[in-house]
């Protein structure tokens, strides 16, 4: 039976990286602020109205002695004590503090504190004309079961003071990943979600697609297993999938216009204000919530993303054509090209493309191209050493890094594990991607 290749395989970050480039750009700089009327969720857009306020220390202070309350009570489990540090002025805020709360509740958090810097950033409008406050703050929340430190996040929130007390005035999140204080995974912060704690695998979806959290669960699970038994790997299900609507919004596409199933990334840990990476948290696996229903019954896009899970302490310093490769060969496995069908104009570029192993640097150009090179490459690798000499290579490209391209060492270690050139390997990955049915 002929299977489908698709044009343009599913996206996943090098774990690691992308998170922590994310919070070396927290810092400086100021969120715009929103217009009156915007709801408390929404990104503000114009400075508050209120009469110019000069914060005093004993204003940090008391907002720091604020946050604790806050995380004392989601950790207690008191929803009052909670919403007693919310401004009570303001209803549909007090309404998106509600659902934060139980959203944190479900998570099984162990631990949750936040950093607050003594900065005065432009602050959302909130209503009346009482003294507001913008500092940094971010959270770090603690999942001991399915993270191995702290996840890290820059909260954009403002504060009112009233009757001399200090409140949370207005909470928003940024929705784009080029915003100064994006968070890195966040999705407990936005509508209702349910959550699926299986051991220290942790699945979140939206409440109103509730009915999928349990196939997407089971899905993961097994594809895990699947993938770790395949790659001789152990099986680890520390990892948080999360299917919801919340948090980033991620471009799912990859070069065309075509939606992407999921992406993978590493969490990052950082200091109490976040100005340094001290480690990384754990690993995410973002799920597009449109498509969640195509990631449960297509195997292949799981196992794809789990394989940079299973594989993620080699992900970082192995080339992308390596990383992507073996992602791709484990979500079309068992790939017999003959048996593997593509439109006719992926075969063509294909054909016409470099006789070359697709580098990092131009890897992303044409990813409907360069997937099926780097599928094709490993593929020839594992013909010639199985998937055992796959992972000594990895661990080869690991013990030689030293925070150069990767990919200026493949001569060396294609020499050293396998004994052969580049040349070799490509001209075995072009002959197999000349099988393919068009």
């Amino acid at each position: 039976m002929v299977r489908r290749l698709a044009p343009v395989p599913f996206a996943a970050a090098i774990a690691g990286t992308a998170a922590m480039a994310l919070l070396s750009a927290c810092g400086g700089g100021s969120p715009q602020a929103g217009p009156t009327g915007s709801p408390p969720g929404a990104s503000p857009t114009s400075a508050s109205s209120t009469p110019s306020f000069s914060p005093r220390p004993r204003d940090f202070r008391a907002i720091r002695t604020l946050m604790a309350a806050r995380a004392k009570a989601v950790l207690a489990g008191d929803e009052a004590a909670f919403l007693a540090t919310v401004d009570p002025r303001q209803p549909e805020l007090a309404s998106q503090q509600r659902t934060l709360f139980g959203n944190l509740r479900q998570l099984g958090v162990t631990g949750l504190t936040y950093g607050v810097d003594t900065s005065a950033l432009v602050p959302a409008r909130v209503p009346g004309g009482d003294p507001v406050l913008h500092p940094e703050v971010v959270e770090h929340l603690r999942m001991p079961r399915t993270l191995a430190r702290p996840v890290s996040n820059q909260v954009d929130m403002t504060f009112v003071r009233r009757h001399g007390h200090w409140l949370v005035g207005a909470v928003s999140q940024p929705k784009e990943t080029g915003h100064f204080d994006s968070p890195q995974e966040r999705p407990w912060f936005g509508v209702p979600v349910v959550v699926r704690r299986d051991g220290p695998l942790t699945v979140l979806v939206d409440r109103s697609a509730a009915d999928s959290l349990d196939r997407l669960t089971t899905a993961v699970r097994e594809d895990i297993s699947y993938d770790a038994h395949l790659l001789g790997v152990p099986a680890s299900y520390r990892v948080l999938v999360d299917a919801t609507t919340n948090g980033l919004a991620y471009d799912f596409s990859s070069v065309s216009q075509e939606e992407a199933a999921a992406v993978t990334f590493g969490l990052a840990a950082t200091d109490p204000l976040g100005d340094r990476v001290t480690g990384l948290a754990g690993t995410a696996i973002k799920v597009n919530p449109k498509l969640v229903d195509d990631v449960v019954s297509n195997a292949g896009i799981l196992r794809h993303e789990l394989t940079h899970y299973l594989l993620r302490q080699y992900s970082g310093s192995s080339p992308k054509w390596l990383a992507e490769g073996v992602a791709t060969w484990v979500q079309y496995y068992p790939d017999d090209f003959s048996q593997l069908q593509v439109p006719a104009t992926l075969y063509d570029s294909l054909m016409h493309a470099d006789r070359a192993l697709p580098s990092i640097g131009l890897f992303n150009t044409d990813p409907s191209v360069n997937y099926p090179i780097s599928q094709a490459a490993v593929a020839a690798l594992v013909d010639r050493g199985g998937v055992p000499k796959l992972i000594e290579l990895m661990k080869a490209y690991r013990s030689r890094y030293r925070g150069v391209n990767a990919d200026a060492l493949t001569p060396q270690v294609l020499r050293q594990v396998y004994g052969v050139t580049v040349a070799q390997v490509v001209r075995d990955a072009f002959a197999r991607l000349a099988r393919l049915q068009h």
